[in-house]
């Protein structure tokens, strides 16, 4: 079978990192943590690139990691950093710190737990996350060179709503056809 010349070539998206896109990891790599990963910047300066890891959920639940938080919901591995520190995300418009996204928060507090754990507001959405995703100043950008991570921009609704299980899938599909190739790639390169 001949492939095309860029086949592989990976084609940039225009956008830059930012606080509030999102890393779509390429699937040319096999790293142990990134693969078919799909990664919302938290954080984005000169001092700090740090993000969680929205599509590897764990085997564990909020109230297993954390007995006093009585949320029986499974946690995410945010990535290697601080992996004994829960992290979250939420959409509750009562949160003291600015949006993330419209309509999407990073951290909480006892009031976003006390709301949770008695299912006072059906409407709201959250995940908790294990660890974060951290670079060091300028390793993001260097990785975005290398052609490890396209950047992308997603709404809250994406990040809350889509399933774990086929969130890295919907990603690639929301970068446009140029992409659609990556999605006949196997999930562990080698098997190929």
């Amino acid at each position: 079978m001949q492939f095309p010349a860029d086949f592989m070539k990976i084609k940039a998206t225009g956008l830059q990192p930012a606080a509030g896109r999102i890393l779509v990891s390429v699937p040319f790599y096999n790293d142990l943590i990134f693969n078919r990963s799909v990664v919302l910047l938290t954080d984005f300066n000169e001092l700090s690139t740090a993000g969680l890891i929205l599509n590897k959920k764990s085997e564990s639940t909020v109230n297993e990691i954390i007995p006093s938080i009585k949320i029986d919901q499974r946690v995410y591995i945010g990535g290697p950093v601080m992996s004994d520190l829960l992290f979250g995300i939420h959409n509750h418009h009562g949160s003291k710190e600015p949006p993330l996204l419209d309509n999407l928060y990073v951290g909480y507090d006892n009031v976003l737990l006390a709301l949770i754990e008695n299912n006072a507001i059906q409407q709201l959405k959250y995940r908790f996350f294990i660890g974060y995703s951290g670079w060091s100043f300028g390793q993001l950008e260097e990785e975005i060179d290398r052609s490890m991570w396209v950047v992308s921009q997603e709404t809250a609704d994406f990040v809350l709503n889509t399933p774990s299980e086929t969130m890295w899938e919907i990603a690639v599909k929301n970068l446009g056809e140029e992409y659609g190739h990556w999605l006949t790639f196997p999930k562990n390169i080698e098997d190929n």
